[in-house]
């Protein structure tokens, strides 16, 4: 059933503010922040809280020198400020909010709040610094202050990552369950019938010869321990059965055998925890049970008739809003409830600290597919888990890195890609790579002997790519464009390696006598004499061109390619191997060839011979059609030796480790 999305952060700016020296990033509706330990995820989060969260106090927000950025020296003393300002988006939808927040528009179309902390110096008459104060405030004007009634409007909850799931479930008051309930408004008349009930019902226990005898005993006991003056009557009762005490005793068990929260699983609590959030942070605009006197107040302001055609009678009398409702008709109750509902609610941004603790990775995709996908609820999600990026949708990732002495954030929110890009980006990340995202650097392969035999490349030149935090991606295609932008949005180091797929041309005569010129590929250089080309160049140079990173009318030389991290074969990689190794690479590739061919000596022959006679397209195909390119690269990584080990292999490799250590020194 259709709903409006909740508001939701557009765009938050950092000054000075502990990890972030100058921080400008703009934001989805959702947000997973990725990022090492240490860089700052938690204290992007707390400086959203020194505006937003509703539960921190008058000394929460009062700051003090530790929290500015290390980079600034005496700050207090030398009147330094942090500043941080929150963009508002999503809220236009909702008439309350229009009214609350119209001095905290700063602009129209779009529609936009903006709010505003500063933690500045307090100065005398003379300019002296007494000492430091903050100030919140909505818009372009300081006067404008913003308040904690401000908050019961929009706000941010935060759950911690070490946090006490079943404590918080059975906390009275505090649990996400009783909060929830509230918002129902339970009858009063209802509770107290039920209350009387119970302790009718309870009245047998307490007539027990052992409970009376217990009562007795132990107000005599009470009585000679407190003395006269004491009130020391004692009554035994086997449960609350005061009214409101009622709701906030209410628990939530599993399972066929009803299993308490204290037995569950910390994953299967978590998921229960998460699930009441998100119940409880959804947008009450339309109210899901109308009990009968509001709704006969309600139904002289619909004209329309819209109530009773969405809304049905229940047995106890209230009127419940139906499952099944057209997008047009839930369209049109929500303007109606806006407008005439007058109840106040929260709109509240929930943010989790690494989501994923204690849950098995299918249920982390599972969860968090439904809540990133089709939650109108704004989230902003912290993680370390590639199960979660997995499945988050393109647009929503932001990536906070160190850069120098500072932190920065990127996001891909702008990311400029087709939607057909997006999809199949998110599509290869789903089935294979989530940790794309989380490596200090990443090299781009064309294909699945890439991905084994970099790797393992890497290591016989002594630099284990995880040791530097590299990832290698295969991409399975030389569509490397919407990658490199991804990469580009979060300033994610990167080279990539492709085949050259040298061709020559061949002039020719059709049919009808014309003369065409045709591309030959799969053949070796013999210089023949005819015009000749790289496939793999001329790809490269166009996506370099398309993303504006060269010219377009660039022609670039091989190293100048390289330079911009693009490594590029003559043809393939396994006949660049077999062009290039020596006598005792030979023996090694038909020694692997041997281990796994299906057939006899025959097929072994075959292929010796093929690669003696140095037709090494010929053997190419018969380890695709006996073996496959995948299962031949895979064991020839446990035999690699550096002489079969291409040149541009190891260029790239040795460029993008360069890139590493040189972001992170």
């Amino acid at each position: 059933m259709a709903q409006h999305k909740n508001p939701y952060i557009s765009r938050v700016q950092i000054k000075n503010f502990r990890n972030f020296l100058n921080v400008d990033v703009e934001l989805d509706h959702k947000q997973v922040i990725i990022g090492e330990n240490n860089v700052g995820k938690t204290n992007f989060l707390r400086a959203i809280q020194l505006i937003l969260d509703k539960d921190y106090s008058d000394s929460d927000r009062q700051l003090t020198p530790e929290d500015f950025h290390d980079s600034i020296d005496k700050p207090m003393e030398n009147g330094e400020e942090i500043e941080i300002n929150l963009e508002i988006k999503g809220y236009e939808h909702n008439s309350k909010l229009k009214a609350q927040f119209v001095d905290a528009i700063i602009s129209a179309d779009p529609p936009i709040l903006r709010f505003t902390y500063k933690f500045v110096a307090n100065r005398d008459e003379f300019g002296k610094i007494i000492n430091y104060k903050y100030i919140i405030f909505k818009g372009s004007s300081e006067d404008n202050r913003f308040t904690n009634e401000d908050r019961s409007y929009i706000n941010i909850y935060v759950i911690k990552a070490l946090r006490d799931v079943e404590r918080e479930l059975k906390s009275n008051k505090n649990s996400p369950l009783y909060k929830l309930v509230k918002q129902y408004e339970v009858s009063t008349q209802d509770l107290e019938e039920i209350s009387e009930a119970l302790k009718e019902a309870a009245e047998g226990i307490l007539e027990l010869d052992e409970i009376v005898h217990i009562k007795e005993i132990l107000s005599n006991r009470f009585a000679s321990l407190s003395g006269i003056q004491t009130d020391h009557k004692i009554t035994l009762r086997t449960f609350d059965i005061d009214t409101e005490r009622l709701l906030y005793t209410l628990q939530v068990y599993m399972g066929l055998k009803e299993r308490p929260v204290s037995e569950l699983s910390l994953g299967l609590a978590n998921i229960l925890y998460i699930s009441l959030m998100l119940i409880l942070l959804k947008d009450k605009t339309i109210l899901p049970i109308i009990k009968a006197e509001q709704f006969e107040l309600l139904l002289t302001e619909d004209e329309k008739g819209i109530l009773s055609k969405l809304y049905e009678l229940s047995d106890k009398g209230n009127h419940v809003l139906k499952k099944e409702i057209e997008e047009s008709d839930i369209e049109s109750l929500y303007d109606f409830m806006d407008e005439h509902n007058y109840r106040h609610q929260a709109f509240t941004i929930l943010a989790v600290e690494e989501p994923e603790a204690h849950l098995h990775p299918t249920l982390q995709r599972l969860i968090y597919r439904e809540v990133l996908h089709s939650s109108n609820t704004s989230v902003i999600f912290t993680s370390h888990s590639t199960y979660i990026t997995s499945v988050t949708p393109l647009n929503y990732i932001v990536h906070i890195r160190k850069i120098d002495d500072s932190s920065k954030v990127f996001s891909t929110v702008n990311l400029s890609l087709s939607r057909k890009e997006k999809k199949d980006i998110e599509r290869y990340i789903d089935a294979k790579r989530g940790e794309i995202y989380f490596g200090k650097g990443i090299i781009l392969a064309e294909g699945i002997t890439e991905e084994y035999f970099i790797s393992a490349a890497a290591e016989l030149i002594e630099k284990n790519l995880d040791n530097f935090g590299i990832v290698v991606c295969n991409i399975d295609s030389t569509n490397f464009k919407p990658y490199i932008q991804l990469l580009e949005a979060l300033y994610i180091p990167w080279v990539l390696f492709t085949d050259g797929d040298y061709y020559e041309v061949e002039e020719y005569v059709d049919e009808k006598g014309n003369s065409k010129t045709k591309r030959i590929y799969h053949i070796m250089d013999k210089d023949t004499g005819r015009e000749f080309g790289y496939k793999g160049n001329e790809n490269v140079l166009k996506i370099l061109s398309t993303l504006g990173i060269i010219a377009e009318d660039d022609e670039l030389d091989e190293d100048e390619i390289r330079a911009k991290g693009c490594f590029i074969g003559e043809y393939t990689l396994e006949v660049d191997m077999m062009n290039d190794a020596d006598d005792t690479g030979i023996e090694i590739l038909k020694k692997v060839y041997k281990e796994l061919k299906s057939g006899g000596d025959e097929m072994q022959e075959n292929f010796e011979e093929a690669i003696d006679a140095e037709d090494y397209w010929l053997a190419l195909k018969k380890i695709e059609g006996n073996i496959s390119k995948g299962r031949f690269a895979q064991r020839l990584a446990d035999n690699l030796t550096t002489e079969l080990v291409p040149s541009y292999i190891i260029e790239g490799i040795e460029a993008i480790v360069e890139k590493v250590k040189d972001s992170y020194e």
